[in-house]
């Protein structure tokens, strides 16, 4: 599929850094069917093209990042919220384990699945006006995009079951306090921010970033024995590749960076 077959969203090359940018304006970028399938291409297109060493994720620069699931397409189908739900964990899963650096930008507010999405992040950007909540249980649901999972491992378990719970909203500074945002800034500065931490990043080694991501990924969700194994495993691929050789050789130079 190439960047101007996509309906819902839009990809734009800017060097090696893909802008992905969520483009329902008009449905408050919610995650409909068509969405989740163009995000899920997108991000196994730019995980294989050598050629971009980053992704932005970015909202947009309207009110909202994302309002998470379409509500009416679930409503249009009742009694199948977890058959519409299973497309959307298969893209979690690959926005998971995409293995070059992946930063969320959000300009807006971000609701239920778009708050788990920006969890995702391995950067996350938010405007100084930005809010997240999870208003799941408001319409007689639970978070489905994993926001039980990671919160509790995120934030604590007496936090998260609060926001699970209660739907409160978390405004930007809270979100950089309790980690769940990496930076903030004015609303007109969120996009270049996000840019320039993805260009920042894209200058790593790109074997040494997927061992590191996977390594990270499955350090709260297994013994530390185990993750330590898998930690020296890891280690060895990246030791072994040519990035690892010139960066010894830079180093040699005194090139610190």
């Amino acid at each position: 599929m190439s960047a101007s077959d996509y309906q819902c969203i839009s990809m734009e090359p800017r060097g090696s850094i893909a802008l992905v940018t969520l483009n329902r304006p008009n449905a408050a970028n919610a995650l409909n069917g068509a969405m989740v399938q163009e995000l899920a291409q997108v991000t196994a297109a730019v995980a294989g093209d050598e050629t971009l060493r980053a992704m932005v994720l970015w909202g947009g620069t309207g009110k909202v990042f994302c309002a998470g699931a379409d509500l009416k397409e679930r409503r249009a189908h009742p009694g199948k919220d977890w058959e519409l739900r299973r497309p959307l964990l298969r893209l979690w899963h690959e926005l998971a384990v995409f293995p070059k650096p992946l930063v969320a930008a959000a300009n807006g507010h971000a609701a239920g699945g778009g708050f788990e999405m920006l969890l995702l992040g391995d950067a996350v950007v938010v405007g100084e006006t930005t809010e997240c909540w999870l208003p799941e249980l408001q319409w007689g649901g639970i978070p489905g995009g994993w926001g039980t999972q990671l919160l509790p491992r995120l934030v604590g378990p007496v936090l998260a079951r609060w926001l699970v719970l209660s739907g409160a909203r978390l405004g930007a500074p809270e979100l950089v306090a309790r980690g769940l945002a990496t930076h903030c800034t004015t609303p007109d500065k969120v996009l270049d921010t996000a840019l320039e931490i993805a260009r920042q990043l894209a200058e790593r080694p790109g074997t040494a970033v997927a061992c590191a991501k996977e390594a990270l990924r499955h350090a709260l969700s297994t013994d530390l024995s185990t993750g330590v194994a898998l930690e020296d495993r890891l280690l060895q691929i990246a030791a072994g590749s040519p990035e690892r050789q010139a960066g010894l050789e830079r180093f040699a130079k005194g090139q610190r960076s």
